[in-house]
């Protein structure tokens, strides 16, 4: 059985307080007994309340990124399987033309193929050539048309891959010229402080429609 509470002051603190503190200990018990006690608590807030379970994110933005890589790489695979499956080339040449070696470099060949030109007469051009030598720092080949034994257009530049000791290489451009319009295909050699005119002639085969 629980016992009562204190009704008053002398009965908590019991007798032998001098009467000076016990007139200040009924001062401030005075001013304890007029604050009003506190509102009740609710019951919603008595009740703790039942934590709600947070939604599971199955696709994060990690994860999302790390799907979309895995597929990019899954489709690289394949297509380079596909590719090496089909032979490992996808050029479609029209017609080819073999290009000999001149005096200045007679270990050198290649072959020199033609796609089919579209609608706006712009036609793919690949040559895959060998035995080339390594040109000086700067240096570069240069694929010509040629017209009147002069060079008439470029068609593009490339080189020779350092370390290379069979001189091979690729290279593959787009060209807009009216092959009718020129005589030969032509390889030169350009080397930092030669003339464009002075350029040895590396490669060359007659264009024949």
């Amino acid at each position: 059985m629980s016992k009562r509470p204190p009704a008053g002051l002398e009965e908590l603190i019991g007798d032998g307080i001098p009467e000076g503190e016990l007139g200040e200990l009924r001062r401030v018990d005075a001013l304890l007994r007029a604050v009003p006690p506190p509102p009740e608590l609710p019951d919603r807030l008595a009740t703790p309340a039942r934590e709600e379970p947070r939604p599971v994110r199955l696709w994060t933005r990690r994860r999302t990124l790390a799907a979309v890589a895995l597929a990019a790489a899954l489709s690289a695979f394949f297509f380079g399987l596909g590719t090496r499956v089909g032979g490992g080339d996808d050029f479609a040449a029209q017609w080819s033309v073999d290009m000999q070696g001149t005096f200045e470099s007679p270990r050198a060949s290649a072959l020199l193929r033609l796609g089919e030109p579209d609608a706006d007469g712009n036609r793919p051009v690949r040559l895959e050539a060998s035995g080339l030598e390594q040109l000086p720092p700067g240096g570069y080949y240069v694929l010509w048309l040629e017209k009147d034994g002069e060079y008439a257009g470029t068609c593009g530049t490339f080189g020779v891959a350092e370390g290379d000791a069979e001189g091979e290489t690729e290279a593959e451009w787009t060209v807009s010229y009216d092959l009718a319009d020129f005589d030969a295909w032509v390889v030169s050699a350009r080397v930092p402080g030669d003339q464009a005119d002075d350029a040895p002639r590396i490669l060359e085969a007659e264009i024949e429609l």
